[in-house]
């Protein structure tokens, strides 16, 4: 009886529009309570059994059915009354299942779920109704639905023969699932762009080299190359020439700190950093190049020079009135 006090299912409502789907609850439901033989004819049901089973049914139905059948006590009785009003609902479902059924196409739907569902429903009614649609059938209707831009597809799909609607549908799914994964990755950033740094990762710093403790004077002999250091051809890119002014003592460094700051990097543009430790992604530094082409500098301002004489028309008027009066 504890199983008895809760509906387990929606009740039967008045238009009886979900006959179909009641009858099934009921039945599977008074199969296992043991009560299934209480609404079958010349059954030899016991008394308590046939209570248990008007109870249920009677809980399982719209309050205004149960007014009109409150005086039967026998399940039986019930059952053929509500099939002899209800059972109509078949011959009105199966016109409709069948229109829907036709009318199904795979590619009105925007996802392989949502086409899942309405095929098993419609199979659901038909069976129900009488009609037998086999697992044939159903993988022909996806097959001849799919979309025309997938028809490479729907060939590659019916090659692989299968047999069973379920399996069709899981690799439906599964392909679904990768194609999301591949847009994903594909919209992540442009084509032909590197990944964004880490910001752990904006300063790289060039790692330190071994055999520079090794100090003194001297040409060296074999690998060393004077001042006791190894010879390394690597070694050969970090001695550049640089042009060498008279600064104040003290200074340098902070010049180079400031010349740092003030030069723009050649790939990007950004000051702050050199181009070769440069961690912008090559698609801005393209569109950098882009904007300041045919923009550079002159050549008249690469060099900087300080202490230039100014002169005007008044420095030249001496020496051409000494030239007139020699000529004279």
């Amino acid at each position: 009886m504890a199983n008895m006090e809760k509906i387990q299912f929606p009740a039967l409502n008045i238009t009886g529009t979900n006959y179909i789907s009641w009858v099934t609850n009921v039945e599977l439901h008074l199969e296992s309570l043991g009560l299934s033989e209480t609404i079958k004819e010349d059954n030899t049901s016991t008394p308590q059994d046939k209570a248990k089973s008007v109870i249920f049914l009677r809980r399982h139905l719209d309050e205004s059915i149960i007014y009109d059948y409150a005086n039967m006590r026998d399940p039986k009785e019930l059952w053929k009354s509500l099939k002899d009003r209800f059972d109509h609902q078949k011959d009105i479902t199966l016109p409709l299942a069948r229109d829907e059924w036709q009318s199904l196409r795979f590619q009105d739907f925007d996802k392989v779920m949502n086409y899942n569902s309405a095929v098993l429903g419609i199979v659901a009614k038909l069976r129900y109704c009488g009609d037998t649609i086999t697992e044939s059938q159903m993988l022909e209707k996806t097959y001849t639905t799919f979309h025309k831009s997938h028809i490479t597809l729907q060939q590659q799909y019916r090659l692989r023969g299968y047999t069973k609607f379920s399996d069709l549908i899981v690799a439906l799914l599964i392909a679904k699932k990768n194609n999301e994964l591949l847009i994903k990755n594909h919209m992540t950033r442009p084509t032909g762009s590197k990944a964004f740094p880490e910001a752990n990762a904006l300063d790289a710093k060039k790692p330190a080299k071994e055999n520079k403790a090794f100090r003194g004077r001297g040409r060296g002999r074999q690998n060393y190359r004077g001042r006791g250091r190894k010879y390394n051809p690597q070694d050969r890119k970090s001695f550049q020439w640089v042009r060498s002014e008279q600064s104040p003592k003290g200074k340098e460094q902070q010049g180079s700190t400031s010349q740092k700051r003030e030069d723009a990097c050649f790939r990007c543009g950004t000051k702050g950093h050199w181009s070769r430790i440069c961690r912008t992604p090559a698609h801005l530094c393209d569109l950098y190049k882009k904007s300041v082409k045919g923009k550079e500098k002159e050549v008249n301002f690469a060099e900087h020079s300080e202490g230039t004489t100014h002169l005007d028309a008044s420095d030249f008027v001496n020496d051409f009135e000494e030239t007139a009066i020699t000529d004279a």
